[in-house]
């Protein structure tokens, strides 16, 4: 298997809808079939044929009336697939199995980022990782081992893990709230692309949401807000509402 595009990002940032996107368009990309939280020598058995394909399980579910319901598969022929999104690919950016391959870098508004990660599937609580997606982050950014309150961990996640990205320059960068116009347009594409901004958002009640003041470290709040900025978002926190 030869991957011609990979989109990637920061968790909860529209790599589901990107997926989808660029499948419509006829470009198979599937998400996190390739590159999850088992690293990159799995993704090479993977693209070697020498472990099943599989598309990710939160592409497949459909948060529905407070639980997960599970809907048909949106991309057929798995063997045909030439692009992936997954944020867990930006740690090997540039390896040998993927260094012919386009990066596009996709961010979504780091505030909405944030409190999803911390309200909604409630990671980044601890210095010690509680499940396979943190324990995959933490031994990339160590730094979020360190004591630390739930949101600075998670702002210090979205601004490493951006730069990570950044280091290894993409070929494209796109806001997620953007119209896909420039994104079909970088792909040489067009059609009637999927539009659903939507697919695998979660409504339900929270107990708390997410603001800039609520950042403990001034560090990380000042570094939070000019990377936010330089992204061409606002930075502003009345602006939270679902996920």
């Amino acid at each position: 298997m030869q991957l011609n595009y990979l989109v990637t990002g920061c968790g909860r940032s529209g790599t589901v809808f990107m997926a989808r996107l660029l499948t419509s368009l006829g470009i198979k990309c599937s998400h996190e079939m390739i590159f999850d939280y088992r690293g990159i020598d799995y993704a090479i058995l993977r693209m070697s044929g020498k472990e099943p394909l599989q598309l990710s399980w939160v592409s497949r579910a459909k948060y529905n009336d407070g639980k997960w319901e599970e809907h048909n598969p949106w991309l057929d022929n798995l063997e045909e697939v030439i692009a992936e999104s997954s944020y867990m690919v930006a740690p090997f950016l540039g390896e040998d199995c993927i260094k012919n391959a386009k990066v596009i870098h996709v961010v979504r508004d780091p505030i909405k980022v944030v409190n999803s990660y911390c309200n909604y599937i409630e990671f980044y609580k601890n210095s010690i990782a509680e499940n396979s997606y943190e324990d995959f982050v933490y031994s990339h950014i160590p730094e979020l081992k360190q004591d630390m309150p739930q949101y600075d961990r998670a702002v210090l996640f979205w601004i490493r893990w951006n730069q990570m990205i950044e280091r290894k320059t993409p070929h494209y960068f796109h806001r997620i709230e953007e119209d896909v116009s420039g994104v079909m347009s970088f792909l040489g594409v067009d059609g009637l692309p999927f539009n659903d901004k939507t697919i695998n958002t979660f409504k339900k009640p929270v107990k708390d949401i997410f603001s800039i003041e609520k950042i403990n470290s001034k560090l990380l709040r000042n570094e939070f807000i000019e990377m936010g900025r330089k992204y061409g978002y606002s930075m502003k926190s009345n602006q939270v509402m679902f996920i």
